[in-house]
């Protein structure tokens, strides 16, 4: 029986942050990570908002979305059988991020030079 898989499921999964230069500072939905190259763990629930910085290079911004897991597509599919497993998707096992991996170039930054006037 497939009732509600998603249920079992984590409520939190491995967000991978790269960088070309690496040493980046990484801030998720604004708190601290640490620094790339960077593995940690995230809620699957809502959106995150991904920032990573480096002095001399410019800021890279990201965005995940939620998106279907695995387990939440088992649930859907004996949902339409026994619609007991639709509940499954109220559980944070039922999503993940989308995407799940970052790799990020960072471009140094170009001073422009003071105008005449």
């Amino acid at each position: 029986n497939l009732a509600g898989c998603s249920i079992f499921g984590g409520s939190s999964q491995p967000l991978l942050v790269n960088s070309d230069p690496p040493g980046a500072n990484v801030l998720i939905n604004g708190t601290s990570a640490g620094t790339t190259p960077l593995q940690y763990q995230v809620s699957r629930r809502g959106d995150l908002s991904l920032e990573v910085q480096k002095p001399g290079h410019s800021t890279q911004i990201r965005s995940t979305s939620r998106k279907l897991s695995s387990l939440g597509i088992v649930d859907v599919i004996g949902g339409a059988m026994f619609l007991l497993p639709l509940l499954g998707l109220f559980a944070p096992g039922a999503w993940e991020q989308d995407p799940s991996a970052f790799n990020l170039t960072l471009e140094p930054e170009t001073n422009q030079p003071a105008q005449a006037q």
